[in-house]
């Protein structure tokens, strides 16, 4: 399992991959809470190096982590087959808690964490701004000030949680309550969340009929989630501040304008009385954090039901249900002042710059409905067959509306009455959307002995996303199948082999195209009627997305179970994956739809456990997994060209190449592969190419757990090998002369790489700094320079807990627990931390552009039972 998280502080969206990239739609995995699968939401920011739009959350940031009892990875297809088109990239079981007969039961957990920048970009600050009112720094040496040390905030997060539980042998109820309150590590940044959850569950008529149904809440309020980009991000004024300023003049980030009787700002080169306009690259980042502040509000609902019906001893029937109802707001505030491409719009003669408003709120509702009968039947004494068959809905739908309002008539007065009414609104679009999936399924297990076993799974799909196609009546099979032998129950083996399983799977797993793709429809967006320009390719029907597996693995135990071997090879093959490409002049839609390609990924996962010392005071147990994926596109569509771009970030797909991989301007070569420069020494850009993959080669985990007494302590040491990112961040730091990279280079004389001039002659001496990271850096520079191996080993947490000793009436137990998290790396070849995106979106993996930076954590909890 990869694991990335934006780069938009606590609450933010992660982005999950389950044995590689598969889709160029989404591969996250499905979610599913005790047993019934949620929606998850896309929560992705801004792609591209301007960025600018927040991250919005996902589904685990609503959840109550006190609340979970357990979670689980299904990590195969033929795992995640009975959960359909939802579960084609795995599925995360996640199991929560119940209450449980007995008398009441309290629990208290308490926790605060101190969060802190740790992995700055190096700068420097020893050669001044280039000249008078220049962006960059490559000036003559001196001695000045950092203002970053000072910048961030040391974050803190309070998490307090109460839960009561118990019940009689007929009912039992649970119920909890949670408060998560953070100050992020950028200042005016704040995170709010209360949580509540009750579950109950109740049997009836002498245990026969059983009901288990829950309802949690959850209530989001932040304020100035980090985005990242140019726009609308502090950081980059803060990074690119020419040297030899004084950062501290700008702390009182306006001044009171004469020519407009309002505050507007002031940095030092955006100064409207002054006629400084400033550039894209940077404002001041205490106006940013003050007078372009978000405002994020999301209430969410999970409710599910469960009714179970005993008809005999082997035979029973269950009805379930879940409701996800999920409310967004979302509100800019720019004020009159900020840079003129993201500020209001000036209406010559009449209306002044006066602010912008930014607005959009979402409503999304999820209902999904199945039927099951399950049996477990024993014949002929030594055959066991377990089976489920059902049906299920899934229906989902979502509608919203958003404003983005550049003309306001009184200034700085964000409100809907505030728009300007004798010109057209800039943008104001509704939007409504739904989908809904039936389904028939079906699951068995036949076991023989209790030594081998044979799991087979079907299913049946009916997608509305697949109306007007041949496979609108009859859906879209697939199925599962699995056969696994206990070797050790079958032949006799040494005796150190306590166990010993050996399994093969082969599975089918569907999935179906993009909302509205086959019936194309109008559109209205800000009052104006856009007619349909988009359909199939040529007129082809659509078909489903269709993802075969085959997977063998060992599962082993020795010495008494002392030590745990699990071994898999695997191979998915992705076919048929919908895609939306410009189509070429000449064809009747502009945007065309179209079935291609044919996606491999082939790995192995291996994981071996060792309970090292087993005393009856002490105890050490250590365990390292291994995986390692290999992705390759063996097929394309050739209507789709070479390459096919995702996401705004250079990720392209292309024939025989592999999933992730980057295309971007390269430097210019001469026949023999040296770089070509011109008289100054500038590199030459060359043709776009090859850059670079953001996969992993392997992943590696070690965990150490020791336990003493009433004490446990725990490590964990994550490694990723292999892989490349681009920095654009580093990009412009470089570029801009503000890096300690192009410092150190300025020191030894300029950068010592052969070169060749455009005449084919050898340059002579060191390449010029300037001259070589002017060409190099930026958004529009020579990315190839911009890309660093993604190589990198953590320390990913140490946890010391100890058992209180306490013996006072009504107290059962408690405990006090120490944690550090992300405390330092051992080796990092990026310039950041590689696991941070400025999105989770599929396009845009492995890319950085003035991004929050990584944080270190400590943490002390509190847990007390009664």
């Amino acid at each position: 399992m990869q694991i990335n998280r934006s780069s938009s502080g606590i609450g933010g969206s992660v982005n999950i991959i389950l044995r590689g990239f598969k889709s160029n739609r989404n591969n996250q995995p499905l979610y599913v809470i005790d047993g019934l699968p949620i929606t998850n939401t896309g929560g992705s920011g801004s792609e591209g190096a301007f960025g600018g739009a927040p991250d919005r959350g996902d589904i685990l940031s609503t959840l109550n982590a006190d609340d979970i009892l357990s979670i689980n990875v299904l990590k195969g297809a033929s795992a995640s087959a009975l959960y359909g088109s939802q579960g084609a990239n795995g599925a995360i079981m996640i199991t929560t808690k119940k209450g449980a007969e007995g008398n009441l039961k309290i629990d208290v957990s308490s926790s605060i964490t101190a969060d802190q920048a740790f992995y700055l970009p190096k700068l420097q600050y020893r050669y001044a701004q280039t000249t008078e009112g220049s962006e960059e720094s490559w000036g003559e040496k001196g001695s000045f000030n950092d203002p970053v040390k000072d910048f961030y905030n040391t974050g803190t997060t309070l998490i307090n949680t109460i839960s009561l539980s118990g019940g009689t042998e007929k009912m039992q109820n649970y119920f909890s309550y949670g408060n998560t309150s953070n100050k992020g590590i950028l200042p005016t940044n704040s995170f709010n969340q209360h949580s509540a959850t009750f579950r109950n569950s109740t049997n009836f008529f002498d245990n026969k009929l059983s009901f288990d149904g829950s309802m949690m809440y959850s209530r989001q309020d932040i304020h100035n989630r980090p985005p990242s980009g140019l726009y609308f991000s502090p950081i980059a004024g803060l990074y690119l501040f020419p040297r030899g300023l004084d950062f501290d003049k700008y702390k009182n980030f306006e001044y009171l304008s004469t020519s407009r009787n309002l505050y507007l700002q002031d940095w030092w080169n955006i100064n409207a009385d002054a006629g400084l306009t400033g550039t894209h690259h940077s404002q001041n980042p205490f106006w940013v954090l003050n007078r372009n502040p978000t405002f994020q509000v999301r209430d969410n609902i999970i409710a599910q039901g469960q009714l179970k019906y005993t008809i005999n001893d082997w035979l029973s029937v269950s009805a379930r249900g879940t409701l996800n109802k999920r409310w967004d707001k979302f509100e800019r505030h720019v004020y009159a002042g900020t840079q003129g491409v993201l500020s209001g719009e000036v209406i010559e003669g009449v209306l002044q710059d006066n602010g912008r408003f930014i607005r959009d709120e979402t409503e999304s509702t999820a209902l999904y409905g199945d039927l099951l009968l399950i049996g477990n039947k024993t014949f002929a004494e030594d055959w066991d067959l377990n089976f489920t068959a059902g049906t299920s809905i899934n229906d989902t739908k979502s509608n919203g509306w958003n404003l983005d309002q550049l003309k306001l008539a009184v200034a700085n007065k964000f409100l809907m009455s505030n728009i300007y009414r004798d010109a057209p609104i800039n943008v104001l679009n509704e939007s409504i959307s739904r989908r809904q999936l039936q389904s028939l399924f079906a699951s068995a297990n036949l076991g023989f002995k209790d030594k081998i076993f044979l799991d087979l799974t079907a299913r049946n799909d009916w997608s509305s996303t697949l109306a007007n196609t041949p496979e609108m009546k009859k859906g879209y099979f697939y199925w599962s199948a699995g056969l696994s032998a206990v070797l050790s129950d079958m032949v006799k083996m040494p005796a150190f082999i306590t166990y010993s399983k050996l399994r093969l799977t082969m599975a089918e797993v569907g999935n179906d195209v993009g909302i509205y793709s086959t019936i194309p429809t109008n559109t209205l967006a800000t009052g104006i009627l856009n007619a349909n320009v988009s359909g199939p390719y040529q007129g082809l029907p659509l078909r489903p997305e269709i993802s075969r597996s085959f997977e063998v693995g060992y599962e082993g135990r020795f010495w008494n179970d002392r030590i745990n071997f699990d071994l898999a090879l695997y191979k998915t093959n992705t076919k048929d994956q919908y895609f939306s490409y410009q189509a070429p002049v000449g064809q009747v839609f502009t945007t065309v739809f179209l079935n291609a390609g044919n996606v491999e990924n082939k790995g192995i996962e291996a994981a071996l456990g060792i309970d090292a010392i087993k005393k009856d005071n002490f105890s050490w147990n250590t365990s390292v997994n291994f995986t390692a994926n290999r992705n390759k596109i063996l097929e394309l569509a050739p209507k789709l060209g070479e390459r096919y771009s995702i996401g705004g970030n250079f990720n392209v797909l292309r024939l025989n190449g592999s999933f992730g991989d980057f295309w971007a301007r390269t430097f210019l070569r001469d026949e023999n592969g040296v770089m070509v420069v011109d008289d100054t020494g500038r590199p030459q850009i060359g043709p776009e190419g090859y850059v670079g993959n953001n996969n992993p080669k392997s992943i590696i985990g070690w965990n150490n757990t020791f336990n003493y007494g009433k004490f446990g302590l725990s490590f964990t040491i994550d490694a990723r090998f292999g892989g490349q990112v681009i920095s654009v961040t580093d990009g412009y730091l470089n570029s801009f002369g503000v890096s300690e990279e192009s410092a150190a280079a300025r020191d030894a004389g300029g950068l010592d790489i052969p070169a060749v001039k455009m005449d084919g002659t050898p340059w002579e001496g060191k390449i010029p700094a300037q001259a070589y990271y002017s060409a190099v850096g930026n958004r529009d520079g020579i990315i190839e320079g911009q890309v660093y191996d993604a190589t990198n080993i953590r320390m990913r947490e140490i946890s010391l807990t100890y058992g209180l000793p306490i013996q006072w009436k009504g107290v059962k137990s408690a405990s006090i627990s120490l944690t550090g998290r992300n405390l330092f790396f051992f080796r990092n070849d990026a310039p950041y931390d590689p696991e941070l995106n400025t999105t989770t979106g599929v396009g845009a993996q492995g890319y950085d552009s003035f991004a929050l930076p990584a944080t270190r954590s400590y943490g002390l909890n509190l847990k007390v039972s009664f």
